[in-house]
């Protein structure tokens, strides 16, 4: 059925509950949790329809992208273009009540944008125009096309997206993964650019449409962009498939954000990262919530809106470093036919926005127009000035090299701009690793003519950041000559997880066609590794220790032949996979390695630890050795037993957990990193690993711990134990979700590539549940942490001390 309404358009409120022809189902308006805030449903469908891109022009009025271009299904009885609707005061009341149509014509539109002199810009996947009304009656009569994208792939939305204007006046427009597929970029005055693989990221071009130059890389899809007053860049970029969260993105020139459509559609592969993991790229400011289509600055914050998470959200921008972290508000949470898409500020301060309504990508007649009006004296809020390393980063300020030198990456970033401006990119002798690193990502700016000979020798560097970075890059464009100089690195040492897998990568990238990998990709590598008996010992015991345990290569036979190897860093990785695994045939092995004297210390400890998982079952024997000499082995053995709750809880004195300066003092005192190693992945007791990873191995559910020491202090860190709900990052937030039978749910949404109908979540136990969205009545995030907040009392202070010695020891 066909939702009910006047003829004549009117404001209405968003008390009204309305039917929806999609299912039938009954849709209630979305919620507030901040009652200062309040909203209006402006206009809906047959006005308007599947609508995307939003802006005010300089008279106030509302221009709105409809699409009808985007998928349309068989039988489609809507237009056979997409166009700019206008919604206009029509009598002087100061109420928007009269649409109409500014322009029409066009394919795959996306976004739109009034710029400095009134002209309306828009980019559709294959284009951007620019649209001028000459005689003033609100229709467009004039066209230009600034930009074009030329390429075989014609999916409607992962084209060019985002639009914004800088400081200067140039345009800004991002390119999205355009499925990998060869492409050119061809301004108005000629200008091209020619790529592909999905390396694609934000350009700038003149009004004119000349000039057009790259900006920034390494983006997957940025359906929006803004630029702040003072000339600052944001973006939400959309995630990987398996690679989550969306993330909120400072866009800074010369920026590497590290995805790379060519390795898959997935964002696991070694030479992907997503929050600065690899040397040359960029963290992100924070995550953001499922599928953000639009972000504004305005009230003191960046506004993003969330179409599968249902949501408006605002991030708050906290200083860090020269870039920032942010702290998110809800502001509005819809259920599942509430689908924000484009969002503009009008005039009055309020804040407009779009509603896709349904979940469906074919377009589907159903569209919503929203007003959220702001708490009194709200859109006054300035945004929060740049910080002095911000600006420093910004104004071409210090000496290039100082600030490559620098640990923060956009200081970084900012000193190899500066040295790849300059002719002589010459090193001092003795230069730095960093300072190498910097100097060999210039050249990559630059294009040396011998790049041959530049990477080889950037392949036999000492720093593996320098290794890595030359890596990527010879990866990144398929110089398949160097093939065999990437394979000899796997003949040596290896000096980090990261660098190993990313040579893996790299040789199985330059030996074959190019093709997309999946998720499990990188584990099919280290089984072939594994499986190649030419392997040295230490690259079986490195890659064992990055293989999941669950993996079914890994049986308990060849498990078992692991630990008969000569080579201890291998037996201790067959124990460490043994003691993950669990189960009978698992303990039995762990019992034998434990009893075993000619073992070392270090290997039967964790055995040990494994066999904590059943520690009812094997208590006699954590018994014996709690009574044992070995002062290793005996604390490990009486740990086990008292986390199992089969020996008495320590009673000594302990400070609260708020007194964190009473803490830091207690736990300054170094303890045993091995000892804190055992504890971190115990099946007994934190739990930490279960949904935290170190150095390849847990769960990929919480934040990755390898580098945490170089991100934290050790006062940080003491507190994330401690205190776990004192700060939560955004894309860790849990939420409390009610189901439409009475039944609630706490967790941490995990994200999805796409809007399946069904949404997973994690509990505080690490367990993964499944909730059909269709059955969700209400999300609300919740202050609580899912880490447990009990750890002075679950722990000892020798625990505490052994566990933060051990996430503060440097990166291995």
């Amino acid at each position: 059925m066909q939702v009910m309404q006047k003829n004549t358009l009117a404001i209405i409120a968003v008390a009204i509950v309305i039917f929806f022809n999609h299912g039938s189902v009954l849709a209630g308006p979305p919620r507030l949790p901040d009652s200062h805030y309040k909203l209006e449903l402006i206009a809906q469908e047959p006005q308007i329809v599947t609508p995307v891109g939003v802006a005010f022009d300089r008279k106030g009025r509302l221009l709105v992208v409809e699409s009808h271009t985007h998928q349309p299904p068989e039988g489609y009885q809507g237009l056979k273009h997409d166009r700019i609707r206008m919604l206009s005061d029509s009598n002087g009341d100061g109420k928007l009540d009269q649409w109409s149509t500014f322009a029409e014509g066009f394919r795959h539109a996306m976004n739109i944008l009034v710029g400095r002199d009134g002209e309306v810009y828009l980019v559709s996947r294959h284009n951007l125009v620019v649209l001028r009304d000459t005689n003033g009656d609100g229709v467009a009569d004039k066209q230009q096309e600034l930009l074009r994208l030329e390429t075989s792939d014609d999916y409607p939305h992962n084209g060019l997206g985002a639009l914004a204007q800088n400081k200067v006046g140039n345009l800004i427009v991002s390119l999205a993964e355009n499925h990998g597929e060869k492409y050119s970029l061809i301004g108005a005055d000629g200008t091209t650019i020619n790529s592909g693989g999905g390396q694609d990221g934000f350009y700038t071009i003149t009004p004119e449409g000349k000039n057009l130059k790259r900006f920034a890389r390494g983006f997957w899809n940025p359906f929006s962009a803004c630029v702040l007053p003072d000339g600052r860049i944001f973006t939400a970029d959309n995630d990987p498939d398996a690679s989550p969260p969306c993330r909120l993105v400072h866009v800074v020139p010369g920026g590497d954000y590290g995805f790379i459509y060519q390795y898959g559609r997935a964002g696991t592969h070694p030479l992907q990262c997503w929050n600065g993991e690899l040397p040359g790229t960029l963290p992100m400011v924070c995550g953001v919530s499922e599928a953000p289509t639009a972000i504004v600055p305005h009230a003191g914050a960046l506004w993003v809106t969330s179409w599968g998470d249902h949501r408006i959200e605002r991030y708050e921008l906290v200083p860090r470093g020269a870039s920032y972290s942010a702290k998110r508000t809800i502001i509005v949470q819809g259920d599942g036919e509430f689908r924000p898409t484009g969002m503009a500020v009008a005039p009055d301060g309020s804040i407009y926005f779009a509603d896709w309504v349904l979940h469906d990508y074919p377009v589907h007649g159903h569209g919503k127009i929203w007003r959220l009006m702001l708490p009194d004296g709200d859109a006054k809020k300035p945004l929060p000035p740049q910080s002095k390393e911000d600006l420093a980063a910004s104004n071409d300020a210090g000496e290039a090299v100082l600030n490559i030198e620098s640990p923060d990456p956009y200081l970084h970033n900012h000193g190899v701009n500066q040295l790849a401006h300059q002719k002589d990119l010459n090193l001092p002798s003795g230069a730095s690793p960093r300072l190498r690193l910097g100097a060999l990502e210039a050249a990559w700016h630059n294009r040396p003519t011998d790049v041959a000979s530049l990477l080889r020798n950037a392949l036999h560097d000492d720093s593996p950041e320098v290794r890595l970075f030359a890596v990527r890059w010879i990866a990144d464009e398929r110089i398949t000559a160097l093939r065999d100089d990437v394979a000899k690195l796997l003949n040596g040492p290896q000096p980090n997880f990261r660098l190993y897998l990313a040579v893996l990568g790299a040789v199985d990238w330059l030996a074959h066609e190019p093709s997309q990998h999946t998720a499990d990709f990188t584990e099919g590598l280290l089984v072939r590794e594994l499986s190649n008996s030419n392997r040295s010992p230490e690259i079986h015991a490195l890659t064992l220790s990055l293989l999941k345990p669950s993996n079914k290569f890994l049986t308990t036979e060849r498990l078992a032949g692991y630990l008969r190897s000569d080579f201890a860093p291998l037996r201790l990785e067959a124990v460490r996979t043994l003691s993950a695994q669990s189960g009978e045939a698992s303990w039995k092995l762990l019992a034998d390695i434990a009893n075993d004297h000619s073992q070392p210390t270090n290997i039967r400890a964790e055995a040990i630890m494994g066999l904590s998982a059943g520690a009812k079952k094997h208590r006699a024997l954590l018994e014996k050795f709690a009574a044992g000499d070995d002062p290793t082995l005996k604390h490990e053995a009486a740990r086990a037993l008292r986390l199992a709750l089969l020996q008495p809880a320590s009673t000594e004195a302990k400070p609260p957990a708020e007194d964190l300066e009473a803490w830091n003092k207690l736990l300054s005192t170094p303890g045993d990193a091995e000892s804190g190693r055992r504890l971190f992945f115990s099946p007994v007791g934190p739990r930490c690993s279960v949904c935290h990873s170190y150095a390849g191995r847990g769960a990929g559910i919480a934040p990755e711990l390898t580098r945490i020491s170089s991100v934290a202090s050790r006062e940080r860190i003491i507190a994330s134990i401690l205190q776990p709900s004192l700060e939560i990052a955004q894309d860790y937030q849990p939420w409390l979700v009610t189901t439409n039978d009475g039944k609630t749910y706490t967790g941490v949404r995990l994200g999805k590539a796409s809007d399946s109908g069904e949404e997973d979540y994690v509990d505080t136990a690490g367990n993964v549940f499944t909730l059909p969205s269709a059955t969700v009545e209400s999300r609300q995030p919740v202050d609580k942490s899912i880490m447990p907040d009990n750890f002075q009392s679950l722990l000892s202070v020798e625990d505490l001390r052994d566990l933060v010695t051990f996430l503060v020891s440097p990166d291995r």
